[in-house]
């Protein structure tokens, strides 16, 4: 006959309390430790770098940036609100359709706050102009003047709103220009009167291609998909810069 080992209910009952207890602590413990961390981080880490912190045009960009422009730019009350405390002015523009495809709802024009976009009769969801507001006044700017010695006084660009999907193929997905969530740029105006053209100058070894470099680079910080040149032909002319599509910079 096999040999059954007695029980001892009194002695089982009180492991079960004590693992109960031991878990209890555990758990109390760990959310203690992240409770002092999330504290200490308040003190010491950056906003920029914190993604519980609300977003701020005006704070340099941060490895939590682009997440939280993606996250406020969802809510139209509070990307209105960044934008707005950041000193960008602008209007609404009324929504379009194109045949239930292309819908662009919410969007903006900006008015003032940056250096313009020229031409300047440029729609964009909020989102996209909450991203492009950070880009010019984090990344062009501050290149512009440590690069070049001058600043931007105009952003030329291709425009942000067109019906149709990813390169006009009737096999490709619809493109984030289809609702204004996209910005093409195709140069810069210097304040001495100087142009920086993606075309021309790219390959430039000079200033004003370290300069467009470094815009593209920084920019995949802050936008979700940044595509160049470098990307493929049909963007030797300008930087594609958007908010909706894959994680991609190139």
């Amino acid at each position: 006959m096999a040999y059954r080992a007695p029980r001892h209910p009194h002695i089982e009952k009180h492991a079960r309390h004590q693992t109960i207890i031991a878990r209890v602590v555990g758990l109390v413990l760990i959310w203690g430790i992240v409770g002092i961390m999330a504290l200490l981080a308040e003190r010491s880490i950056p906003v920029q770098h914190l993604p519980w912190k609300t977003l701020s045009v005006i704070d340099p960009i941060g490895v939590a940036t682009k997440a939280k422009a993606a996250r406020t730019g969802e809510d139209a009350a509070a990307c209105r609100a960044v934008l707005a405390q950041g000193g960008l002015s602008f209007r609404e523009v009324q929504e379009t359709s194109a045949d239930g495809t292309c819908q662009v709802r919410g969007a903006l024009r900006i008015t003032g706050g940056m250096a313009p976009l020229r031409p300047a009769d440029v729609s964009m969801t909020c989102k996209e102009t909450l991203a492009v507001s950070i880009w010019e006044r984090q990344v062009v700017q501050p290149a512009a003047f440590e690069v070049l010695g001058e600043a931007v006084t105009a952003i030329d660009n291709y425009g942000s709103y067109a019906c149709r999907n990813i390169y006009g193929l009737p096999t490709s997905r619809v493109s984030e220009h289809a609702s204004a969530n996209a910005l093409d740029v195709a140069g810069f105006r210097l304040a001495n009167g100087e142009t920086i053209s993606v075309l021309k100058d790219w390959n430039d070894p000079g200033p004003k291609g370290r300069f467009l470099r470094r815009v593209r680079d920084e920019g995949c910080r802050v936008f979700t998909t940044v595509l160049s040149p470098d990307y493929n032909a049909a963007h030797a002319n300008h930087f594609h810069l958007d908010m909706g599509g894959e994680a991609l910079c190139s």
